[in-house]
């Protein structure tokens, strides 16, 4: 069933939510803004900042997925990807 701000989470993600809500993510949240305000809703949906980032504005958080459509509804967050480790390149 479609929900408010689903298109901010990629269809992979949904379906990983869908079949194991309780389960803890590690996801990147990308925002228009961040602040006081943004990280007391990302903690009412029952995640934990553990990182914020300020070039990209973004929150690395971790939590149950049941909390993330809840999220997915407010203006300031751009979209939703799962955080992982980063390769760089080497020479």
């Amino acid at each position: 069933m479609p929900y408010e701000g689903q298109e901010k989470i990629p269809l992979a993600l949904q379906r990983q939510l869908a079949g194991a809500p309780d389960q803890t993510m590690y996801l990147l949240l990308h925002v228009s803004q961040t602040g006081p305000a943004q990280v007391a809703e990302i903690e009412r949906a029952g995640y934990v900042v553990r990182q914020q980032t300020s070039i990209i504005p973004c929150y690395a958080v971790s939590g149950p997925g049941r909390g993330l459509q809840a999220l997915a509804k407010e203006d300031w967050l751009v979209r939703v990807e799962e955080d992982g480790p980063v390769q760089t390149m080497q020479e």
